[in-house]
């Protein structure tokens, strides 16, 4: 019986996990991620120098201080369980197409989702040599709602999406290095926005269209993530939706290698099957130059 509840432990931790980094997470794929081990790790970064001229031959040289500082993710504990009673089949809790494993799977990837948001996207990033230290994202990494000239507040438009490139562009990202591969996270109503803000006659409807329809999932040199939570707070009239556009090597996910998952009579509930599975997880920014916030008006 030992032997038969480990290879329902190890079956059902497989299709969950499965379901969870490929189903029940959006944005896992478009960041960058790595082992998690305790409560926090952390990322040395090394602050630019600059070269100096050298004015005449044998003169001393000139040494230049390299300045070094630090970035902290922070974990935090998730968890998921359910009931299966007695009298009902353990293989609801073994099939990959049960509702059960996929309700299991979804709910922890939709964790995952939630804390690159909060963290990474909306969030403080946390510096200093104990990793307590407040950092927030700067301004000039934000674009307002009001973005676009007319002085009102706008949707997604053609313009934001190009001020998003060239903001990365000017801050020196090489974009063609696959590294900083450059994503953006909407919801419909950004693609319902885009959709009537191009003009049939325009040199970008035709890209549109393949987007819209889901050939491509990219515009104007952009990755698009479709998303229901990405946060929104209220404005005249409507609310202004939070949508983050960043570099993959700008955003990191620490997680566990495997989620921790079980499956075991629970005897205070008539011995029936309880199936668990917990997961500890925390992102951040680790440059705020490959993160910019893009906010969007949405009416009521």
């Amino acid at each position: 019986m030992a032997e038969l509840s480990k290879n329902y432990v190890t079956q059902y931790s497989r299709n969950v996990y499965t379901l969870a980094q490929q189903k029940g997470s959006r944005l896992r794929p478009f960041v960058t991620v790595v082992p998690l081990e305790g409560e926090k790790r952390t990322f040395d970064r090394v602050k630019p120098t600059s070269a100096v001229r050298i004015e005449s031959r044998y003169s001393d040289t000139q040494l230049i201080h390299t300045e070094f500082d630090r970035r902290t993710v922070w974990g935090f504990a998730y968890g998921w369980s359910d009931l299966i009673d007695w009298q009902d089949k353990l293989d609801l809790l073994l099939d990959p197409t049960s509702d059960v494993v996929a309700s299991g799977g979804y709910a922890l990837g939709r964790v995952i989702d939630d804390i690159i948001i909060e963290n990474a996207f909306d969030g403080v990033a946390y510096e200093g040599k104990e990793g307590i230290t407040q950092v927030a994202l700067p301004n000039s990494q934000k674009i307002p709602v009001t973005w676009g000239g007319s002085g009102e507040n706008e949707g997604l438009t053609v313009e934001k999406i190009l001020e998003v490139r060239s903001r990365f562009g000017n801050a020196d990202i090489d974009l063609d290095d696959p590294a900083n591969k450059v994503y953006m996270a909407i919801t419909q109503t950004q693609l319902d926005d885009l959709a009537r803000g191009v003009e049939v006659r325009s040199r970008d409807y035709d890209a549109l269209q393949a987007l819209l329809k889901g050939v491509t999932s990219e515009f104007l040199g952009i990755h698009f993530v479709r998303t229901g939570r990405l946060k929104a707070t209220a404005v005249d009239g409507g609310k202004s939706r939070l949508c983050a556009a960043w570099c993959k090597s700008g955003i990191v996910l620490a997680m566990q290698k495997e989620m921790n998952m079980s499956i075991f009579t629970n005897h205070d509930k008539w011995d029936s099957w309880q199936a668990l599975a917990t997961v500890k997880a925390g992102a951040t920014r680790i440059e705020d130059a490959k993160l910019l916030q893009v906010f969007c008006y949405e009416k009521n």
